[in-house]
């Protein structure tokens, strides 16, 4: 599991876009499913893509 330091971590407005779009997506592949597991790994993930 990757772990972030205390330094502070700076997101482009552009990159905070793609990020609420990729989790937008994912959420919404998951809207049909009672019980939407992993949800939480998959946003997660992509955040720790999209800031590494």
């Amino acid at each position: 599991m990757t772990t972030l330091s205390d330094d502070e971590v700076t997101i482009s407005s552009d990159k905070i876009e793609q990020i609420r779009e990729r989790v937008l997506k994912a959420e919404k592949e998951k809207l049909h499913l009672d019980l939407p597991r992993g949800i939480n790994d998959e946003i997660e993930q992509i955040i720790i893509e999209s800031v590494s």
